[in-house]
């Protein structure tokens, strides 16, 4: 009989983190793909070093921008699909949050 090894997988580096009572927020969120898009190395130069980090804020604030507008444009979906039901309750509550 024989045996067969399964192949050996690498995943990456896993970020686990939690909350109580809510999701992450967008600020999170967009930390979060600064964090992966951009890295600055230990051992480059100052000014390259810099560099990457005004670079890595601009990537923050350009993610925060656009994960800000996808949740309006979600909720202005949600309020639009509630009304189109009868829901207009549910959707007042969508637009009040």
């Amino acid at each position: 009989m024989a045996f067969f090894e399964a192949p050996k997988l690498e995943i990456g580096n896993v970020l686990v983190t939690t909350t109580t009572n809510k999701g992450h927020d967008p600020e999170f969120w967009a930390q979060t793909i600064a964090d992966r898009v951009v890295s600055v190395g230990g051992n480059c130069h100052p000014a390259i070093a810099q560099q990457a980090e005004e670079f890595k804020e601009a990537v923050r604030a350009t993610a925060l921008h656009y994960i800000n507008e996808a949740i309006k444009s979600d909720r202005t979906t949600l309020t639009a699909e509630f009304e189109r039901q009868g829901h207009k309750d549910m959707a007042d509550i969508i637009r009040r949050l």
